[in-house]
């Protein structure tokens, strides 16, 4: 008896080791990843084990570890934000996985709530859907927002509309100022952000008389006159909507629409008009507000008629597309906005563009970006999966876009006659060959009242005559400019023009024609072709 005691006694002691060996705290959470931006902090993680029963998440602005987590949530969570922090303060951040046996290590980092906002590598390894064929060719994002966080990033994006024309019409003037305009009604489901208006939301309209409220996002403040978005030099933008009404509101409206930033009226008011102390700045023929789609019909505007009184006239230009259906369909909408012409876009396809050059509609300044509902009664929703930006990628100091004619074999934005070269260049894919009486041109935005360097590299003994023209807004007329006329040898050879930008209002762009015409007998080939401000 005594032995078989002494056997069942080892038994039992050996299952207690045996289950204590197995009973282990979970594995420590791996690859965190934290955004901090002025408003929340975005605490990723991944834990692959799968036996933890959730996670602790620890928060301070002192590199030690609180005593009690600042939140525990469940084992199929691994993406929290943290709220009600300060702007530009370091955060330490620990995340701890535990079961029933225990807590793992905690995996650490720090960041800081800043109010600027950057590219996410994350997104840009896979951006789902992709954006449409209407992207020009070799174009970079500059600027994105995929509404994929279940909060609004208050870097990119300010809820207090307000525009040109409310300002001019003193509607809710003083609740701008005060910091207390009606707040936008928004929702995210992981993937999309839903901006509408009901019966109950937003609580305040914004117009009271009519009852028409206003759910809208946008990249500029009235009040702080803070811009989120330096958009000055133009370029491809691109948004996915699905708009939808019910139960027939007044008012109806979905948009995606662009105007000219405050903090007053100048932008509104023409050259030579003065209204309540403020001149107007704004040239004849030069918008004030683009309606890249309105209205459920997806109108396209361009706004900018404006008379010495300051009332609106009417518009310099708009259209509709037919064929589209627009009422619960994605949808996508894209616009150019080059130095000379603006171009209109519907999943990818080119609706209309306005290009001529002696007409030219474009801005030479930033753009508010504007996306909203609008709706007095009954519902209106529109559904916003992304929204992008994209432009010309300057490199190394180069404020030329394309200069070694390697971004796309179609030479944009370059225009001309000219044509790419894989045979001779001196670095990249391709360098440019100008045949006698060829010539190749780009317009391109640049700081303005600044001396400025043209360096290319030429081959070849023909003759060549370089120019950079400053442009008038709207008219396209060229100064007289700055030339060089030069001719090269049989190996490639470096020359310079040196320029002066016009002048222009704040800190608006402005706009140079860089020409080469090959105006001798010989072949010509061009290759780095860099512009650089003068130190």
């Amino acid at each position: 008896m005594d032995t078989i005691r002494l056997r069942m006694r080892f038994l039992f002691l050996l299952l207690f080791l045996t289950a204590g060996a197995c009973a282990q705290p979970p594995a420590v959470p791996t690859e965190l990843k934290l955004l901090g931006t002025r408003r929340w902090i975005r605490v990723g993680w991944i834990d692959k084990v799968g036996d933890e029963l959730g996670y602790k998440i620890y928060c301070a602005t002192l590199n030690k570890k609180p005593g009690l987590p600042l939140a525990v949530v469940g084992p199929d969570v691994r993406r929290f934000f943290i709220q009600q922090l300060k702007e530009q303060t370091k955060y330490y951040i620990w995340v701890e996985s535990f079961n029933a046996s225990g807590v793992s290590k905690p995996v650490t980092g720090t960041v800081i709530t800043s109010r600027n906002w950057s590219l996410d590598p994350d997104e840009l390894k896979l951006l789902s859907p992709a954006s449409s064929a209407a992207v020009p060719e070799g174009m970079a994002l500059f600027w994105n927002d995929e509404f994929n966080d279940e909060l609004l990033n208050r870097n990119k994006w300010s809820t207090n509309y307000y525009s040109n024309i409310d300002f001019l019409k003193k509607d809710n003037l003083l609740l701008m100022r005060q910091d207390s305009l009606p707040q936008p009604a928004m929702s995210f489901n992981g993937h999309s952000i839903h901006l509408f208006t009901n019966d109950s939301l937003p609580v305040k309209s914004f117009y009271p008389a009519s009852g028409r409220k206003i759910s809208s996002i946008q990249t500029y403040d009235w009040r702080t006159n803070e811009n989120f978005l330096d958009n000055s030099r133009g370029g491809y933008f691109e948004v996915r909507v699905k708009r939808s009404s019910s139960g027939k509101p007044q008012g109806v409206n979905t948009a995606f629409w662009m105007d000219s930033p405050g903090p007053d009226l100048k932008y509104y008011l023409q050259q030579g008009t003065t209204l309540e102390g403020v001149s107007g700045i704004r040239p004849a023929g030069q918008v004030f507000e683009i309606d890249v789609f309105e209205m459920l019909n997806a109108q396209f505007v361009l706004h900018g008629s404006v008379d010495q009184n300051g009332n609106f006239v009417h518009n310099l230009a708009t259209h509709i597309a037919e064929s589209y259906n627009h009422i619960d369909q994605w949808v996508t909408h894209g616009i150019l906005w080059t130095p000379t012409s603006i171009k209109h876009y519907i999943n990818g396809n080119l609706i209309k563009e306005y290009s001529d050059k002696h007409k030219i509609y474009s801005p030479n300044h930033f753009m508010n970006v504007f996306l909203g509902s609008y709706g007095a009664g009954g519902s209106v929703d529109m559904e916003v999966d992304y929204i992008r930006g994209y432009q010309w990628p300057l490199l190394k100091g180069n404020e030329l876009p394309n200069p070694g004619f390697d971004a796309n074999k179609n030479l944009l934005p370059w225009e001309g006659t000219g044509k790419l070269s894989s045979n001779v260049k001196r670095n990249g894919d391709y360098a440019l060959v100008l045949n006698p009486g060829q010539y190749i041109e780009q317009y391109v935005y640049l700081n303005h009242s600044m001396p400025y360097q043209l360096e290319f590299w030429m081959k070849g003994k023909g003759n060549l005559k370089v120019t950079a023209k400053n442009l008038t807004p709207v008219s396209g007329d060229l100064d007289k400019g700055s030339s060089l006329e030069t001719s090269g040898n049989d190996d490639f050879s470096i020359k310079r023009l040196e320029f002066k930008t016009g002048s222009e209002f704040l800190n608006h762009m402005k706009t140079v024609r860089i020409k080469f015409v090959n105006t001798g007998t010989s072949a010509v080939i061009l290759d780095d072709v860099k512009i650089s401000k003068v130190r």
